[in-house]
C-alpha cells in the first residue's frame, strides 16, 4: 500500500475510533435485521412463483402475511436505526467540536495568532461538518444500503443464473459510469472548497475594512475586488453545478437504456424458453429495487471522499503546535517574591526581538519600561507571562534557576491589560467579570469602587451588549472594561500596557492611586510613552 494511502488511512482512524460503541453496535444489529429481511421477502414469492399452477388464496395467506411483516419489521428497523444514528452523529460531532475547542485553546501562542479567526471558524463549522455528512453516509448508506442491494443481486442468482448475469452485467455497466462520472466531478468539487474558503477570508476582511471604507477609502478598490472574489466563487460553484448536472444526465439516460435492454434481453429469453415468466418477474422486480439501493451510493461516497478531505484537514489543524509544560506545577503557597532575567534573547526569523536582557523585578515595586515601538518591550512581557520561550538566557524565581515553562504554569497568577484589550461578544457586565471566580461578587464590589467611574455611561451599563471583538464601544471603553478586569482579580504580576490610553484625568490619578494601594503584594510593570509614571515608578527601564 502507497505511503499517502497509510497516513490517510491512519488518520481516519483517529476519528473513527471516537465513534461510540455502544451505540454502533445498536445500529449494525438493526442495519443486519433490515439486511436479511431485504433478502427474505423474495423467497417467499419465488417459493410461490416457481409451481406450476396458481397456489390457493389459503395457501398464498402465509406467505403474503410473512412478506408484509417482514416489511413491517424492515420499516421499524429503518427507523430505529436512524433515531441511532442521529444520537451517535451528535455524540461523534459533539466529541469532534470539543476536541477543536480545546486544541484551539491549547495551541501554542505565537502558532495561534499567525493565522486569523477565520481558519479557526473554518476547521470548526465546516471540516467538522463535512465529516459529520461523511459518517452519516457511512451509516445511513454504505453500511445497509450497499449490503442490501448486494444480497438482492445474490437472491438473483439464486432465482436464475442467466437473468443474474445479465443483470450484474448492466449493473456493472452503471456502477463504473458513476464512478467514473464522480472521479471527473471531484476536482471541482474541490476547487469549489478552496474558493468558498477564499470567499470567506476575503468577506472577514471586508468587514474590517468597514470604518475605513465609510470614510470614502478603497471605496471602488474594495468593490472590484468583492466582484472578482465572489465572480470567482460564483463561477466554481456554477462549473460544479454543470458537471454535477451533466454527469446526472448521462447517469439517468445509462439507466434507462440498461432497463430496457434487460426487459428486451428477458423477453427474448422467454420466448426461447430460457428463463420462466416468474422468474424473469421477480428478477425485474429486485432489479428496480437493487437500483434504488444503488442510487444512493455514489452520493454517500462523494460524501465520504469529502469525509476524507476533511478529515486530513482536520489532522492537518490537530498536528499544530501546542503549548507544553513540562514541569510540574509550583507549590500554590509559594508566593512570587522574585523573578530575574538573565542575557535573555528572543529572535524573530533570526533577528533579535531583544538580545542579553537582565531584568530584576521585586515585588512591593512599580516598574516602567519604555523604548521606542518594536524595541522589545512587548516581547519581554509576553516572555514572563510564558508566551514566548527566549532562545537565550536563564530565569530565576525567588532567586532560584527555574525551566522557563514554570511561567506557564504562574500565568494563572498573573494579569496582563494589553494594547489590543480582548472584548468578546456580550453584555459588559459578562467581559469585566470574566475569569473571576466569584462574578456576581465581583461586579457588586465594583459598584462601589471608583473603577464603577470606568464604565460607560447609563444606568445599565452592565447590561449593554458588546459586539464582536468589542464592537458598538469605544477604543477607551473597550480598554477601561479590560482594565476593570483585571484589577477586579488578584494577582501577584500585573502588566499594563499603555493604560491611560482614553482615560480622563480623574481616571488617571484614582489609577495611579489604586497602583501604589495594589503594588504591596504584587509585581506590578507599566509599559507606557505617556509622561506622569515616573512619579509612582520605583524603577525605570529604558529598552
Amino acid at each position: 500500500m502507497p505511503e499517502d494511502r497509510v497516513n490517510k488511512y491512519l488518520r481516519w482512524s483517529g476519528f473513527l475510533r471516537m465513534i461510540p460503541k455502544k451505540q454502533l453496535v445498536s445500529t449494525m444489529a438493526y442495519g443486519i435485521f433490515r439486511i436479511l429481511a431485504a433478502t427474505a421477502w423474495p423467497y417467499f414469492l419465488y417459493r410461490y412463483l416457481k409451481t406450476d399452477a396458481l397456489p390457493h388464496l389459503g395457501e398464498l395467506l402465509p406467505g403474503v402475511l410473512a412478506v408484509l411483516l417482514l416489511f413491517i419489521g424492515s420499516s421499524v428497523a429503518s427507523y430505529r436505526q436512524s433515531e441511532i444514528n442521529i444520537v451517535l452523529l451528535k455524540t461523534f460531532s459533539l466529541e469532534l467540536t470539543e476536541r477543536i475547542w480545546k486544541k484551539i485553546n491549547a495551541l501554542d501562542w505565537l502558532t495561534f495568532h499567525r493565522k486569523n479567526r477565520v481558519y479557526y471558524f473554518d476547521m470548526m463549522m465546516v471540516e467538522a461538518w463535512r465529516l459529520r455528512g461523511a459518517m452519516g453516509a457511512v451509516l445511513e448508506v454504505l453500511a445497509v444500503n450497499g449490503i442490501v442491494a448486494a444480497a438482492l443481486i445474490v437472491v438473483m442468482a439464486l432465482i436464475s443464473f442467466p437473468l443474474f448475469l445479465l443483470c450484474i452485467g448492466a449493473l456493472a455497466v452503471l456502477g463504473g459510469l458513476h464512478l467514473y462520472a464522480m472521479r471527473k466531478q471531484r476536482p471541482a468539487i474541490q476547487r469549489f472548497h478552496d474558493a468558498w474558503r477564499r470567499q470567506h477570508h476575503w468577506v472577514a476582511r471586508s468587514v474590517d475594512q468597514f470604518d475605513l471604507v465609510r470614510m470614502g477609502r478603497g471605496y471602488a478598490r474594495s468593490a472590484d475586488q468583492n466582484h472578482a472574489e465572489t465572480d470567482s466563487f460564483l463561477e466554481s460553484n456554477s462549473e460544479k453545478l454543470r458537471q454535477q448536472s451533466r454527469w446526472r444526465i448521462v447517469n439517468q439516460a445509462a439507466g434507462n437504456v440498461v432497463r430496457v435492454l434487460i426487459f428486451l434481453v428477458g423477453i427474448f429469453w422467454l420466448q426461447q424458453g430460457y428463463v420462466q415468466f416468474g422468474e424473469l418477474l421477480l428478477v425485474l422486480l429486485l432489479v428496480s429495487m437493487v437500483q434504488s439501493n444503488l442510487m444512493q451510493v455514489p452520493g454517500a461516497v462523494s460524501q465520504l471522499l469529502e469525509g476524507q478531505d476533511a478529515a486530513l484537514t482536520l489532522a492537518s489543524f490537530f498536528d499544530l503546535e501546542e503549548e507544553r509544560i513540562a514541569c510540574p506545577l509550583p507549590c500554590d503557597n509559594q508566593s512570587i517574591g522574585q523573578i530575574s532575567f538573565r542575557g535573555v534573547g528572543y529572535f524573530y526569523n533570526e533577528k533579535a526581538g531583544i538580545k542579553g536582557l537582565d531584568l530584576d523585578l521585586v515585588r512591593g515595586k512599580i516598574y516602567l519600561w519604555r523604548g521606542r515601538n518594536g524595541s522589545g518591550k512587548s516581547t519581554a512581557a509576553h516572555i514572563l507571562l510564558g508566551l514566548l520561550r527566549p532562545q537565550q538566557g536563564c530565569l530565576l524565581v525567588n532567586g532560584a534557576q527555574a525551566d522557563w515553562d514554570v511561567l506557564k504554569t504562574l500565568r494563572p497568577r498573573f494579569g496582563l491589560l494589553d494594547q489590543d484589550a480582548p472584548v468578546f461578544t456580550g453584555s459588559i457586565k459578562e467581559n469585566a467579570t470574566f475569569g473571576h471566580q466569584e462574578p456576581e461578587k465581583a461586579w457588586a464590589a465594583l459598584s462601589g469602587s471608583w473603577l464603577s467611574r470606568l464604565l460607560p455611561a447609563g444606568s445599565c451599563a452592565g447590561e449593554r451588549r458588546v459586539g464582536e471583538r468589542g464592537e458598538g464601544l469605544s477604543g477607551g471603553e473597550a480598554k477601561r472594561i479590560a482594565l476593570i478586569r483585571e484589577l477586579l482579580r488578584p494577582s501577584e504580576l500585573l502588566i499594563l500596557d499603555e493604560p491611560l490610553n482614553h482615560l480622563d484625568a480623574y481616571s488617571i490619578r484614582m489609577l495611579k492611586q489604586e497602583l501604589v494601594r495594589l503594588k504591596e503584594n504584587r509585581i506590578i510593570i507599566i509599559i507606557s510613552h505617556q509622561p506622569g509614571f515616573e512619579y509612582i515608578a520605583d524603577e525605570t527601564h529604558s529598552f
